[in-house]
């Protein structure tokens, strides 16, 4: 670990309207952590005004102190919710932000927490990650390189996360880099959570179309997809592994998923093709392995959905 005598000490700021799940997920992650009586994480709860908050749910929380500028030996945490938007206004917050980011202690956010960092300017030139829902406010801070579909991204010292129960992987990333795959493995398994999900937040999107789709031909079909992108999923295979003619497997697919079949299968590729260029597998292997075949296919098909070439993606994100 970082911090050689005793616990990492981190503290968590609370604030009106917190999405409680964003504090306690990742919080409940370090705890759990804390085994075979070693403390190795200690979490304070602190407020701007050291006063109590009430979180989103509605449930009152009372800090153990004020947030300040000095970083006193520990990282800084900051959850999302629909209070972020007041705290993205505030000057006071974002300059101890930056004097924070000035040591050497780690600056995490959960959800739209990461607004908060981007109003501070400390992810400029940085890669980030938060909610989904939130696109329309990354727009606000360009000097970011927003990939909101990534479930957690480390840049040094600074880590965000897409939000709500990614705040425990993201948790998890950390007690791994700090104490082992052993005991992040320990922690997964008390927690039932994976240790590392694969996709990104799209993908949870996908297995969710399959879980709402009407009839259970279309979302086992799917499933399927997502699960195993690499198979020949032309429109006529498709139709043949849901047991229904081409046309009305398109008609349903546009009715439950609001895209033709094809379009379907060329973003769960995507994304699946997204999650294997964060690691170092060649270009090649990563347009085999995501269903495209060809290199080219999936060049033709990240120009489609992002608008970069993919050169330019994997300089940026990986």
């Amino acid at each position: 670990m970082d911090n050689h005598h005793g616990a990492r000490k981190i503290d968590v700021l609370l604030f009106d309207d917190i999405n409680l799940l964003d504090a306690a997920g990742p919080v409940q992650a370090f705890e759990a952590a804390n085994t075979d009586g070693r403390a190795r994480y200690r979490t304070r709860y602190v407020s701007l005004d050291g006063g109590p908050v009430r979180a989103g749910c509605g449930l009152r929380l009372v800090p153990d102190g004020t947030l300040c500028a000095a970083a006193n030996g520990a990282d800084l945490l900051i959850p999302g919710g629909a209070g972020v938007d007041a705290l993205t206004g505030n000057p006071d917050l974002h300059e101890i932000i930056r004097k924070r980011a000035e040591t050497q202690y780690r600056l995490i956010s959960v959800c739209s927490g990461a607004l908060v960092l981007a109003a501070a300017g400390v992810l400029n030139g940085l890669a980030a990650t938060t909610h989904w829902s939130r696109e329309e406010d990354t727009r606000t801070y360009p000097e970011v390189n927003w990939d909101l579909d990534r479930i957690n991204i480390t840049q040094g010292r600074v880590f965000t996360s897409a939000g709500v129960t990614t705040g425990i992987d993201l948790a998890l990333s950390i007690i791994q880099a700090d104490c082992g795959p052993k005991l992040a493995l320990a922690v997964a398994r008390e927690l039932v959570v994976q240790l590392r999900r694969t996709g990104g937040q799209s993908q949870y999107a996908f297995h969710l179309a399959g879980q709402f789709a009407k009839g259970e031909a279309l979302s086992q079909l799917i499933e399927k997809v997502v699960a195993t992108p690499h198979l020949d999923w032309s429109l006529d295979a498709l139709a043949d592994a849901a047991g229904m003619n081409a046309r009305t497997l398109t008609r349903r697919f546009k009715r439950d998923t609001g895209e033709t079949p094809a379009q379907f299968v060329e973003k769960v590729r995507v994304d699946h093709a997204r999650g294997l260029l964060s690691g170092n597998m060649p270009l090649k292997q990563v347009a085999v392995d995501s269903g495209f075949g060809d290199l080219q296919r999936l060049r033709r098909a990240f120009q489609r959905q992002f608008g970069v070439q993919l050169s330019d993606y994997r300089n940026m994100f990986t």
